[in-house]
């Protein structure tokens, strides 16, 4: 029969015969309790000093990252002091000037060289620049037709030059995303986008909005001969709305044809005229931008701009709502502190005041905007300026239907 020394061991042996295993005993001696117990506190010990460790580490790489960031913000700051002037292509609208005096107030050493002009003539200015060698503008605002013809390459991508941590914090802007306008989704940021503008406007005099629920309606005979549009072969001024038609579904190509060959609509390549024939009465619905309309709203004129979405959708976007870094950018350090400091929270809060556009930033108040104008969460956009609708294939195609359509009533040019 087995020793003692053998309980507890599984099988044992007796007179060579393999014995039946005997039970494994639940009990374990006081030695070895103790070890077991020394065991267990030597593993949670290894495992909190382990924990410590990695908290440690953690805190080093935050402070290290603030360190790295904060250096970097610096340095950036004195070189641009060095550099002392920022050179940008942009809209007429004098408004900007008053966001360039807010950031002048900090930075005061740094001049603007402000071009103004449309977006499509800056675009062939820069195109024209670059093939003589002249490397000129830092940054091009404008809309987001502006930066579809451009080549790969000729507009810096963004992303790399954000320096403080507030900027490229998506949590800040509208979807948690960053939306771009250029092809390559990666350069022309949209920083703002209007809501409601690219819904059409209307003579308050004549019409009642409510009677206009669907695009469609705008078919029917009371409205032939007192429609109005931008024309959308021209970039910006709002005729990028016939881009919203084009790409939903429930309007597309079929729409664009019908509104443009039997309503004898007006269509005109000037900011302002739409406006004035509908403040006239020359027209009763105007598709265009809605800046003029606002302005001329306030200054007692009978327009407004629709107070509902119509049932194909809602559109954000619209105006001058991008800006991008030109690659090889004259002003190297001054156009990343200006692109720095527009994005941040004292950034986009100037540009929102001044252009009283809901900007694309949510961690701002918007108490300064309309009700209508700010974003209503659960609400689907047709982000208007996303280069997902901004790329020239579907320009292309845009340009050819209302050609074509126009062609068949004697109108195009």
């Amino acid at each position: 029969m087995g020793s003692a020394s053998d309980y507890g061991r599984g099988t044992v042996h007796c007179g060579g015969n393999a014995c039946a295993p005997v039970r494994r005993s639940k009990r374990v001696s006081g030695r070895g309790h103790i070890r077991v117990m020394e065991r267990t506190r030597n593993v949670k010990s290894t495992r909190y000093i382990a924990l410590i460790g990695f908290l440690a580490q953690l805190v080093s790489a935050a402070v290290h990252a603030q360190s790295d960031w904060k250096k970097q913000w610096e340095a950036t700051v004195e070189a641009a002091k060095k550099e002392g002037e920022v050179t940008i292509y942009g809209p007429h609208n004098p408004v900007y000037q008053q966001v360039w005096a807010i950031f002048q107030k900090s930075y005061p050493e740094i001049k603007f060289s402000f071009v103004p002009g449309k977006g499509s003539d800056h675009a062939q200015r820069i195109v024209a620049e670059r093939r003589a060698g002249k490397f000129l503008a830092d940054l091009l605002m404008g809309g987001s037709s502006t930066y579809a013809s451009f080549a790969p390459g000729t507009l810096a991508a963004l992303k790399p030059l954000l320096i403080l941590p507030e900027v490229g914090d998506l949590s800040a802007w509208f979807d948690g995303k960053f939306y771009f306008a250029d092809p390559q989704n990666n350069a022309a940021l949209i920083i703002s986008g209007e809501i409601g503008t690219r819904r059409g406007s209307y003579n308050t005099k004549f019409v009642d909005p409510k009677e206009i629920q669907s695009w469609w309606d705008l078919l029917q005979a009371r409205w032939k001969g007192k429609l109005g549009s931008f024309d959308p072969r021209v970039a910006g001024g709002g005729g990028e709305t016939f881009m919203f038609f084009y790409y939903t579904p429930s309007l597309g190509p079929k729409f664009i044809t019908r509104i443009l060959t039997e309503t004898d609509i007006l269509l005109t390549r000037d900011l302002q005229q739409g406006t004035d024939w509908l403040a006239q009465g020359k027209i009763l619905f105007y598709i265009g931008s809605g800046q003029p309309v606002m302005k001329a709203k306030k200054q007692g004129l009978s327009v407004d701009l629709m107070p509902h979405a119509l049932k194909e959708g809602d559109i954000m976007g619209g105006g001058s709502c991008c800006m991008a870094v030109m690659n090889k950018a004259p002003h190297a350090s001054a156009t990343k502190l200006f692109v720095n400091w527009i994005l941040s929270k004292e950034g986009q809060s100037a540009w929102q005041k001044y252009t009283e556009v809901n900007s694309l930033r949510i961690d701002i108040p918007k108490s300064d905007l309309p009700a209508d104008d700010i974003p209503q969460k659960g609400v689907h956009y047709f982000m208007l300026n996303s280069s997902k609708y901004n790329d020239q294939g579907g320009r292309k195609a845009l340009h050819q239907i209302v050609e074509e359509a126009l062609r068949k009533v004697g109108k195009s040019t």
